[in-house]
């Protein structure tokens, strides 16, 4: 395991451990979520396998989404 994957992994860790409460606002989970995307954006660029850089990607892009549905609910 690279360093620069290492600090990747625990960065996620650290970001995930920020999960706001149930009880917290829309707006703070949506932020929460792009936090998340950041990080597996970055994790992304460090994995070995391609299989896993496209899982990343798809999850930061799922967490993007989650948020801006969260910020912007379908009328």
């Amino acid at each position: 395991m690279t360093p620069e994957l290492k600090t990747a992994l625990n960065e996620l860790r650290r970001v995930r451990a920020m999960r706001p409460q149930d009880s917290a606002s829309a707006a703070a989970f949506a932020e929460w979520r792009e936090a998340i995307a950041l990080v597996l954006d970055e994790l992304a660029g460090h994995l070995l396998f391609p299989e896993d850089r496209l899982r990343a990607a798809v999850e930061a892009a799922t967490a993007r989404d989650e948020a801006a549905q969260l910020r912007f609910p379908p009328t």
